[in-house]
């Protein structure tokens, strides 16, 4: 008779133990709906989520090069010039969205000549102690290289089944587009009217 009390009062603490961890035991019934949070947004399963690719990163376009160069007057070699023309600008290894890896503007401060050199790492000023004979470009009035390789993509583009690789380089001089598009060493050279587009005949 004095066993059963000592097992009895196991029991009945063993009862109130799990009575009390009920509400934190991991095997808690299966259908149990969970309490949802307020103002939760819902979670929904969607998969892998698209991941938004850029071009590549070493290409910047002629708007952003050319948006960008009033950022690079206190780099000037000529502080005390204010008047800036532009008389060329070259392109250098365009891609096929008229992108290209540096931009360089060719520079007139008074009498002092200045290369401004722009890609992914921004500026960069090189002194040129040479002549520029150019005319000062409006680079309001030239269509951008994106917009020209768009109107003469079977020309500056080629067979985009093409395996070969291709390099193309850009210099706007003079109100012209002048174009060299070297593939297996061969250079071919196109020019275009900077303010229309339009193809001019290279006599060469």
């Amino acid at each position: 008779m004095h066993l059963y009390r000592p097992l009895t009062i196991a029991i009945a603490l063993l009862f109130t133990l799990c009575l009390f961890s009920a509400c934190t035991s991991p095997l808690g019934p299966a259908n149990q709906t969970p309490v949802p949070t307020p103002n939760a947004s819902p979670s929904v399963d969607v998969g892998i989520a698209p991941i938004n690719m850029t071009t590549d990163q070493n290409t910047v376009s002629f708007y952003q090069a050319k948006n960008n160069l009033k950022n690079s007057e206190p780099l000037s070699l000529n502080q005390f010039q204010k008047v800036t023309r532009v008389l060329f600008i070259q392109g250098g290894n365009l891609d096929e969205s008229g992108n290209a890896e540096r931009w360089v503007f060719g520079i007139n401060k008074g009498d002092i000549n200045e290369l401004r050199v722009y890609d992914h790492s921004g500026w960069t000023i090189l002194p040129w102690n040479y002549t520029i004979s150019a005319d000062e470009l409006n680079l309001d009035q030239v269509i951008p290289p994106a917009t020209l390789f768009d109107e003469n993509k079977d020309q500056i583009l080629g067979s985009s089944s093409s395996t070969v690789p291709v390099q193309r380089d850009l210099e706007l001089r003079n109100g012209t587009y002048t174009i060299t598009i070297t593939s297996d060493g061969t250079p071919e050279i196109f020019m275009y009217n900077a303010t229309t587009g339009a193809a001019i005949e290279n006599h060469e």
